[in-house]
């Protein structure tokens, strides 16, 4: 998600609860970062998320002790970085009221695939109303 909040990569079709870093596995960016982020580029992550070339993750508390004053003075600017794929999450859901809670059950493959084809509509009209 760059700065604008546009979504750039998502997973849906996937019912149930599941952990945030078993969802981003299965996203594209995940799989294929090379095609979303260049050699000098990366992405922000929390603490669920491994850590590699091109994902950041912050620091975590060791065992014994606590963190460096660098590395917590680097975690609290990541947090801050952070903070903008939370606005992306409060203005998606805001601008559609609806993906707070969709007001069926899913029982079937029909609902599942009429639930996710709601969901990618929305995260589509989110992105095109960022470009207006």
């Amino acid at each position: 998600m760059p700065h604008n909040l546009r979504i750039v990569d998502y997973v849906i079709g996937v019912p149930g609860s599941l952990h945030d870093a078993n969802a981003f596995s299965r996203t594209r960016i995940a799989r294929h970062p090379e095609s979303f982020v260049g050699a000098d580029e990366w992405i922000w992550a929390d603490s669920a998320y491994a850590s590699r070339t091109w994902c950041v993750v912050p620091f975590k508390r060791p065992a014994a002790g606590g963190l460096r004053p660098d590395q917590k003075k680097f975690n609290t600017h990541l947090s801050k970085v952070r903070v903008h794929s939370e606005h992306c999450y409060g203005s998606l859901k805001g601008r559609f009221q609806s993906l707070r809670e969709l007001r069926f059950q899913i029982q079937s493959q029909k609902d599942l695939n009429y639930a996710n084809m709601w969901t990618r509509c929305c995260l589509i009209l989110h992105n095109l109303i960022i470009e207006i």
